[in-house]
C-alpha cells in the first residue's frame, strides 16, 4: 500500500516480532490453551498480520474496512493461511450494526452469536492493532472522516478530545456494546495518561493486567 494512503488512513503492518509478543503475553495471561478456550475477533484486520501464527481456525475471526483486505486475506487461506473463509469478512467497525448474515447483516452467525451471549462474550478475546488515523486540527477535520463515524456520534459527549483518533472509537464501542470480553489491544499510552482522555478514562473502567512498551520507532 503506497505510504500517503497507509498515512491517510492509519492503516500499518503490525511487525512479526510484536504480533508474537503479544502472542506471548496473551498466552501468559490466558494459560497454554487459550486459543481453544477462547474465541479470537480481529475487527481491524487488514490483511491479517496479526492473526498469523494462531492455531485454532475454527475460532478466529477477521473483518477489515477494505474488501481489497478480504481478497488478500482469502487468497493467502488458499494459499495455506490457517484460517476459514467464511470468518473472514468485510465490516466497518466504526459504522456497520451488528446483524448477523441470516438476517441481512455482514457478521458470522456464529460470531453473531458470541458477542449475543453473555457467558460466550466472557471467551471473546478483541485482538487488535486498530488504525492510527487522528484529527490534530480544525482544518484536517475531515480528514478520512475520523469524527464523522455513527462510533463518534453515538458516544461523542463520552470521547471528548480522544474522538479525535480512530483507535479510541474502537475502544468505547466494543467496551460498550460488547462488554465482558477480553481486550488485546496495540495503541499509543494516550488511554492510560494523556490528558484529552481523560473524560474516556473515567468511562473505560476496565483492568489493565499485562503491558508490553515498544518504542515508537
Amino acid at each position: 500500500v503506497p505510504q500517503d494512503i497507509r498515512e491517510r488512513k492509519g492503516a500499518f503492518f503490525t511487525p512479526r516480532i510484536w504480533v508474537e509478543l503479544s502472542q506471548k503475553y496473551l498466552t501468559d495471561y490466558l494459560g497454554e490453551n487459550w486459543q481453544d478456550d477462547y474465541y479470537i475477533w480481529d475487527c481491524a484486520a487488514g490483511t491479517g498480520n496479526l492473526l498469523a501464527g494462531l492455531t485454532n481456525k475454527y475460532h478466529i475471526y477477521g473483518s477489515t474496512l477494505d474488501m481489497a483486505d478480504v481478497n488478500v486475506m482469502h487468497e493467502r487461506i488458499d494459499h495455506g493461511a490457517n484460517l476459514l473463509k467464511n470468518n473472514i469478512f468485510q465490516f466497518d467497525f466504526l459504522n456497520d450494526e451488528f446483524i448477523p448474515v441470516s438476517k441481512g447483516g455482514k457478521l458470522p452467525d456464529s460470531l453473531y452469536e458470541i458477542i449475543t451471549n453473555e457467558e460466550k462474550r466472557k471467551k471473546l478475546v478483541v485482538y487488535i492493532n486498530p488504525p492510527y488515523a487522528e484529527v490534530s486540527s480544525k482544518a484536517e477535520k475531515g480528514k478520512i472522516g475520523v469524527n464523522q463515524t455513527n462510533t463518534h456520534s453515538k458516544y461523542s459527549s463520552i470521547l471528548g478530545t480522544a474522538g479525535r483518533e480512530l483507535f479510541a472509537q474502537f475502544i468505547i464501542r466494543i467496551y460498550s456494546e460488547i462488554n465482558g470480553v477480553t481486550i488485546a489491544e496495540f495503541s499509543t499510552l494516550k488511554i492510560l495518561q494523556g490528558s484529552a482522555f481523560l473524560s474516556l478514562k473515567n468511562y473505560f473502567q476496565s483492568k489493565l493486567e499485562k503491558i508490553f512498551l515498544a518504542p515508537a520507532d
